[in-house]
Formats: C-alpha cells, sequence, structure tokens
C-alpha cells in the first residue's frame, strides 16, 4: 500500500509539536498497525495556516491523492490538516470518491470506517469553533484597548513617539506628539490642500529641503500614506459620520466626539497574509486616542475624497503615454479591458512597441493576440489623414475643437482656477490672522493676472491657427504636432477603436 503522511506547523516556536515529532507519530502508527513493507510520500510545510487549502505541499499531495497512486493520507492531528468544517468535509468526500481513507493519530480516526467518518466530523466542527472562538477573542481584545485609546506598538508615525503608563499593574503605550516633526506633517497637509497633488507635494518638500527621519527624500508612497492615516485628525462629529458611512466600527458614540483628541484605527491591516496589506474600511475599529489630533475632520475627510478622485482618474489614464498615438482609446473585444502599450526589443534589437490587453497583462484569463503598435499606429494614422481631406472634414473638425477647448493652455487656467478655489476657502476659515489675510489675497490677485495672461494667449493661438488653415491641409499641419498633440487630436477624432484578435474596427466622433 502507499501512504502519504501531512504534518503543518503554522511558525517555528518552540511550542506544539514540531513537523519532525508529527511525522515520527504518523510513521510509528503506519508500521505498528500496516507493517513495514509500504511506500510513504512525506508532505511537510512550515509557516502556513490550515484556514484554507491554499498550502503548496497539501496541494503536491492532493494532485498524488487525484492520480490514485494512494491508500491512506496520515495526519497527526485533525487540526493539521483543516480548522474549516466546510473545507473539510469536501475533502473527506473528495478522498471517498477516489477511494482513499484518511486516518488522524492523534484522535484515532480512520474514515474507512462509518463510525470514524461521523466522529472526523465532529471533531473539525469543534476545531472550527475553537479558532472562531480565539478570533472572537482578539478582536474583543481590541475593542477594549480601542476604547482606551492605547497605541499596540510597532513603528509609531511621523510626529509621535511611544510613552509607557502603568495602569492597575498593566503597562501600556500611547502617542505623545513629537513637535519638529508634526510641522512636517502640517506642511504635507498643507501643500497637498494647495496643490492637490502628491506629486507636486513631493517636489515640495525636496525645495523646502524637507526630508524623513532617516533623512531621506519622502516617497509618493509615504506622502499618501500620512494623508491617509486618521491618527493625525481630529476625533469630531464629522469624521465619525464618515466612518460610520464606510462601515467602520466606531467605538466612541456622537457625545464622546472631541476636536482635541486624535484618533486611533486599529485592525487597519491583515497580518494573516503577505506583507501585511491594508483592509478595507469596513474591518477597521476607529476609537479616539490620548493624544492630540492636528487636522479637523472637515480637511481631513476632503483630502481623503480627493486622493480617492485622483486614483479613479490615474486608474482611467494608466494606459496612456507619450510613444503610443492610440494608447488610451483601444479596448479589447474578447474582455473589455483597455489595450496597453508596452515597450520590446525586435529580432533586431530596435526598440518597438506593443499593444497588449490590459487583462492579459494582469492574468485576467484573456489570451487575445497582441497588436503591433508601430504597424498599427502608422496604418491608422494614414489612413484617418486620407479621410479628413477627402471628405473635407478639416474645417467642422477645427470649428468642434475649438469649441470643446482641447488646446494647451486651457489646462493651466483650470489650475489656476482650483488654486484660487482653495484661497478662497481659506478666507471663509474662522480667526485667519491679517498678515495671512493680506498673503492669501495677493495670491488671489496674481492667480487673476496669470488667468488673464493666459487667455490672451489663447485667443492669439487660435488666430495663428486659422491662420494656417488658410494657408495648409490638415496633413501639412499635423507634421507639425507633438506626440501629445497628436495623441489629444485623435482622442477628439476617435471615439474608441476594437480589436478582435484579427482585425480593428475604428469609431469615429464624426
Amino acid at each position: 500500500m502507499e501512504f502519504a503522511i501531512y504534518s503543518r506547523k503554522s511558525k517555528q516556536t518552540g511550542k506544539g509539536e514540531s513537523i519532525q515529532n508529527q511525522i515520527a507519530y504518523c510513521k510509528n502508527y503506519i508500521m505498528s498497525r500496516f507493517g513495514t513493507e509500504h511506500m510513504i510520500h512525506i508532505f511537510s510545510e512550515e509557516g502556513f495556516s490550515a484556514k484554507n487549502q491554499c498550502r503548496p505541499q497539501f496541494q503536491n499531495m492532493m494532485l498524488l491523492a487525484q492520480q490514485k497512486k494512494l491508500d491512506y493520507i496520515v495526519c497527526y492531528r485533525l487540526d493539521r490538516i483543516s480548522r474549516n468544517v466546510g473545507d473539510f468535509a469536501m475533502l473527506i468526500e473528495q478522498l471517498s470518491k477516489w477511494d482513499i481513507a484518511f486516518i488522524c493519530v492523534q484522535e484515532q480516526f480512520d474514515t474507512s470506517t462509518a463510525t470514524g467518518r461521523a466522529m472526523m466530523y465532529m471533531a473539525s466542527v469543534f476545531a472550527q469553533l475553537e479558532r472562531e472562538t480565539i478570533g472572537e477573542r482578539v478582536k474583543d481584545n481590541m475593542f477594549y484597548l480601542a476604547k482606551k485609546g492605547y497605541w499596540l506598538g510597532g513603528t509609531f508615525p511621523l510626529g509621535f513617539v511611544s510613552k509607557r503608563i502603568t495602569e492597575n499593574k498593566h503597562s501600556y503605550c500611547y502617542l505623545v506628539q513629537q513637535q519638529s516633526e508634526i510641522k512636517i506633517v502640517q506642511k504635507m497637509y498643507a501643500f497637498f490642500l494647495e496643490y492637490g497633488s502628491l506629486s507636486e507635494v513631493k517636489r515640495q518638500l525636496e525645495q523646502c529641503k524637507i526630508y524623513s527621519r532617516l533623512g531621506n527624500v519622502f516617497s509618493i508612497t509615504a506622502i499618501k500614506e500620512i494623508l491617509t492615516n486618521p491618527v493625525y485628525c481630529k476625533g469630531d462629529t464629522v469624521v465619525r459620520q464618515y466612518f460610520l458611512e464606510k462601515g467602520a466600527d466606531v467605538t466612541f458614540s456622537e457625545k464622546e466626539c472631541s476636536d482635541k483628541c486624535g484618533l486611533m484605527v486599529y485592525n487597519k491591516r491583515n497580518y494573516t497574509k503577505k506583507s501585511a496589506p491594508r483592509q478595507n474600511i469596513k474591518y477597521w475599529i476607529v476609537a479616539i486616542g490620548k493624544h492630540q489630533g492636528i487636522i479637523s475632520g472637515d480637511v481631513w475627510v476632503s483630502i481623503q475624497k480627493r486622493l480617492q478622485r485622483n486614483s479613479i482618474k490615474n486608474e482611467e489614464h494608466k494606459t496612456e503615454n507619450d510613444y503610443a498615438l492610440f494608447s488610451g482609446i483601444l479596448y479589447c473585444q474578447k474582455c473589455g479591458e483597455k489595450m496597453q502599450a508596452k515597450k520590446r526589443r525586435n529580432h533586431q534589437k530596435i526598440i518597438t512597441f506593443d499593444y497588449i490587453c490590459k487583462g492579459k497583462l494582469q492574468k485576467k484569463c484573456c489570451n487575445i493576440q497582441n497588436l503591433s503598435g508601430k504597424q498599427t499606429d502608422d496604418e491608422i494614422e494614414t489612413l484617418l489623414l486620407d479621410y479628413i481631406e477627402k471628405n473635407n472634414h478639416f474645417c467642422d473638425i477645427w470649428q468642434k475643437w475649438k469649441q470643446q477647448n482641447i488646446q494647451y493652455d486651457n489646462k493651466e487656467w483650470l489650475y489656476c482656477q482650483r488654486q484660487k478655489q482653495n484661497y478662497i476657502d481659506l478666507l471663509a476659515k474662522q480667526n485667519i490672522s491679517n498678515i495671512l489675510l493680506a498673503e492669501v489675497n495677493q495670491k488671489i490677485e496674481e492667480l487673476t493676472s496669470q488667468q488673464y495672461m493666459l487667455q490672451n494667449q489663447k485667443e492669439i493661438w487660435e488666430k495663428n491657427q486659422c491662420d494656417m488653415i488658410d494657408k495648409h491641409t490638415f496633413s501639412d499641419l499635423w507634421k507639425y504636432l507633438t506626440i501629445k498633440q497628436k495623441q489629444e487630436a485623435i482622442r477628439y477624432l476617435i471615439k474608441k477603436g476594437i480589436w478582435n484578435g484579427n482585425t480593428l474596427q475604428i469609431f469615429l466622433n464624426f
């Protein structure tokens, strides 16, 4: 007969049975019951939980079982193989179909008998109950600490250090402001309120020679982490309502809201997964901390919404670049994702590019054929110019283009307008000093003057372009445009393109 021994341990610690001991117990059981003349396969892994079946060695064992090369699967204890009743029931059912019995040495269960199967199902129920009970106890402890507003440890956020106190013979930590770093955080928030861009905040910090604790330049990721960290936010009614709407567990009532104390957030990351990714807000436990907050709830919430809008906007334009004319407007017919331009070297070692389905790049089961980038750009560009010249669409296109303000200075004009609005909002704040008031008014006047200059430039540009229309064909003007200008024009001329793996279908806007 052939046996498979499965052993598992979540962590390398001195507690519990080691993997070697588990294997030894299983071997002794096999030899005492079935004799010594048998083939034994060993499958062991460390650092994996039994809450699901996503374990490499477990999957290898199941692959061998699927090939019907096993007679028995043996493990030392039931919770080594599974802690989930549903997974365990399906496992036993599948092994039964393959005529493979399951033996648990410690509990002495054997699925080759009806009694053994019944007892094993009952034991698996209690194993899951134990796991869920432990999870509930951990969560209850988090709620207790949340109500106290304690700091649970780890690297404390920029602007704070931890201070240890003792209460009822128990030692706890809470955060205390470090003024030199708090000023850096305040500047980050001020820069974002002024410019509305993470990259611009980074640039401003570099210009002001403001660096991290270790003396490094702040990365955009680090800046975003600080701007989204609730620890800097005051626990007022605005932020309480924000987290309630997001589905988080808020541990303080409206009467307990504070415009002085900052927030503490627990269960923010999932430490059961590699790299401990941030969890959805609905899993957070939000409490009033013992430290002082520095950002009001309305300002902090407005920044979160702005960052979310920026994230959506960046996602929409992620497929655009500065070398592929039709990036951002080509779509895969099979899965609906955008065709993303990706550089490569051809057989002559020359850098070229292809349009590849974004779903294919992200391994979302799309296998549509790639589209040759340079060849596609050249062919569509030629066909597009010929079509416009033959159908005399040049003047119509120009009029629509001008009416929809697709030109170069418009973005800068809108940027000035947003800056002005930020300063106007600042003027609406109470208790603003006379010095700051004068500076804000001066900034608004400067931005208004810049907008007036941009408007004049726009009118001059349009007049020059109209003069060029009378003297040149559309193809002549096309040669003077940069890649970015051509991309902008193409997005106006072409609604989208659909690639089905063989042919590319183009949909025009006129």
